[in-house]
């Protein structure tokens, strides 16, 4: 964890190792994960708390109201969930201390109950409970709701396993999202720039899709959606040059079709420098992209495990 955070962390009575920290912060169980190369928010932070369903909408609509920008809320099963992120990591430490305080002030405001009580079922913990790991967070539950939690675990891994894999219907996702990529790519290069953006929503959108086509969510479907998306945005740049190619060739009176021109513009070693570097370009690009999206997809899809 970046020693400013760990410093802040720290500063509100937590523990802290590696990238995460927990402790009890103003009477509720408080985790806190930071992660640098996350793509969306680096840093998230779950407070555990049991609340009802009309106290959770409250709490979100006075978070919605604050409107306070770069951070997503959301309830888990165990809490409250945030997303947060900023221009720089020195920027969103300067805004944490204000953000915390909305945050504390809004679950107190709900009376939402906390670390003395069992964040499933609101019951009062009557002894010290056990620390378990979920989902990356250090969290208290009683007996009977750590049970009823690996139950519904185990019956949704089997359902998991028992789903078909439907690799050719998420293909199709897939490629959709890919075209959608060589969409943007050709847009972003006519106006100067070649980025990880285009990959980014080649493979955000291929996965999204992927799974609407009844694909399912594993390693096979990273693979497709990775490859099919780092393919397409080099057929970006083929389909770049052959628009511009067959540009130039109508400009200068050549009634030639676009693959022609094209072939005799690869002639040219200068546009075929220029071709190669910017295929080149764009594949690298689209392999840091697609890495840092796959990364995180990893993370959101993988099967949960058994409580300890």
């Amino acid at each position: 964890m970046n020693k400013k955070f760990r410093a802040f962390f720290e500063a509100y009575g937590m523990q802290t190792e590696k990238n995460r920290a927990y402790g009890i912060v103003r009477g509720y169980e408080m985790n806190a994960l930071f992660r640098p190369l996350a793509f969306a928010a680096p840093l998230r932070i779950h407070i555990s708390c049991h609340m009802s369903d009309e106290q959770k909408a409250n709490a979100l609509a006075a978070l919605q109201r604050a409107a306070v920008p770069f951070v997503s809320a959301q309830f888990t099963p165990y809490g409250l969930l945030l997303g947060m992120n900023d221009w720089t990591s020195g920027r969103l430490l300067k805004r944490l201390p204000a953000i915390m305080d909305l945050v504390f002030g809004i679950l107190a405001e709900q009376d939402a109950a906390g670390a003395d009580r069992c964040p499933l079922c609101g019951g009062l913990f009557e002894r010290d409970a056990a620390l378990h790991t979920i989902d990356g967070c250090t969290l208290r539950l009683d007996d009977g709701c750590l049970s009823s939690v690996n139950a519904a675990i185990d019956a949704q891994n089997r359902d998991y396993e028992a789903a078909p894999n439907n690799y050719l219907q998420g293909f199709w996702g897939a490629f959709i999202g890919g075209l959608a990529g060589i969409v943007c790519a050709i847009v972003l290069y006519f106006v100067g720039f070649i980025s990880a953006i285009s990959s980014v929503v080649a493979v955000s959108l291929g996965a999204f899709l992927y799974q609407k086509f009844h694909g399912k969510p594993n390693i096979g479907m990273l693979v497709i959606v990775s490859l099919t998306s780092i393919v397409m945005m080099g057929l970006s740049i083929f389909l770049i040059y052959l628009i511009a190619a067959g540009v130039a060739a109508n400009a200068a009176g050549f009634t030639i079709g676009a693959m022609d021109a094209l072939r005799v513009a690869m002639a040219d070693d200068e546009f075929k420098r220029y071709f190669y570097t910017d295929l080149i370009l764009t594949l690298v690009f689209s392999l840091l992209g697609t890495g840092l999206v796959a990364a995180e997809l990893f993370i959101k899809f993988r099967r949960p495990k058994n409580i300890r």
